[in-house]
């Protein structure tokens, strides 16, 4: 009995050793030096889109072509990553992003980039979600001022952004912004390495032997687990475990495909220790299941963030994101 303990202990050593890398490994990722590309854009910056009770602002950043050749510009919402709780809008200008904003400029895209409220004990994830809505109630409201083309409207995130598009996109149907006003609708979602199945990157149902060894051999990233856990969903994962299992459910992209889901591109690294490939495979295969019209693409060797990609790969990366937004677009030329 002694010996069937020793085993099942060390094969839940190993695995916990890989969770904690995934976890742990967020941190020392950092972006390569690319050249930056042309910078033909006009930058309107800290435009507060939602004020709380308290004064707090939320703002955004608007860039759009510096000659604009339509009167209504098709708009690109991009939401930042940093496991939900850091990060700005300011990353858009980082790595391969540019080389995605800077095609979107040169076609006459208008992208937005945002800051929302970050999780933490006392703000879930559904706050996040809110201030999403909200700014697509601001882009309709302000239409008229920025050429805001509101017929044709996307979303595009990176890591814990491509997560929150991915529920913003795929539950757009049901919810309402603040006021109580429909927004409009989004025609498609833009996923790099987001999470698609919370309690799976999470392995909320976990052996409770493997938990115990994962505590002991890990306290750290133990303790980071359950924390990340709690603030995004409101419940312990000790004590409110099913209740934090079902809303981990409620906040997995996965669980909301119909067949009226909007089209998605998705890209994932397959040197990713953070969020893992599988993640964007599952994706894949659920919308194949329904029926929803998707494109799928992976990076060899490439990391989280994808922070170890060359030139010719960050080119390649804008030029199918390029691609498959205008596939999407009404009035793209």
């Amino acid at each position: 009995m002694k010996a069937k303990y020793r085993v099942i202990l060390v094969f839940s050593l190993i695995i916990l050793s890989v969770f904690s890398y995934k976890i742990s490994s967020a941190k020392v990722n950092s972006d390569i030096k690319l050249p930056q590309p042309s910078q033909n854009y006009q930058l309107q910056k800290d435009i507060v889109y939602k004020t709380f009770p308290d004064k707090t602002p939320l703002k955004l950043d608007i860039y759009q072509p510096k000659n604009l050749t339509r009167e209504k510009t098709p708009v690109v919402v991009f939401i930042h990553g940093g496991a939900w709780t850091i990060g700005d809008k300011r990353v858009v200008l980082q790595n391969y992003r540019e080389y995605v904003l800077d095609e979107l400029i040169k076609n006459q895209y208008t992208v937005v980039s945002i800051d929302f409220t970050p999780i933490d004990s006392k703000n879930h994830l559904e706050n996040t979600l809110q201030d999403c809505r909200d700014v697509l109630k601001w882009i309709k409201d302000h239409a008229e001022n920025y050429h805001f083309d509101t017929d044709n409207i996307g979303v595009w995130g990176g890591s814990s952004g491509a997560h929150i598009a991915m529920l913003t996109a795929y539950t757009q149907e049901n919810k309402k912004s603040d006021t109580e006003t429909d927004f409009p609708a989004l025609q498609y979602v833009v996923n790099f390495y987001g999470p698609s199945d919370l309690n799976e990157l999470f392995k909320t149902d976990a052996n409770p032997i493997l938990l115990k060894a994962f505590k002991m051999y890990y306290p750290k990233t133990y303790k980071t687990r359950h924390q990340k856990i709690m603030q995004l969903t409101g419940f312990d994962i000790n004590s409110q475990k099913a209740d934090a299992i079902k809303k981990c459910e409620e906040y997995s992209p996965v669980r909301h495909i119909t067949q009226q889901t909007v089209p998605t591109l998705i890209f994932h690294g397959t040197g990713d220790s953070v969020v893992d490939v599988s993640q964007s495979q599952l994706l894949a295969e659920v919308l194949e299941k329904n029926k929803v019209y998707y494109q799928y693409f992976t990076l060899d060797n490439a990391k989280h963030t994808f922070s170890n990609i060359n030139l010719d790969e960050a080119k390649d990366v804008a030029k199918k994101t390029l691609e498959f937004i205008k596939s999407q677009t009404q009035y793209a030329r």
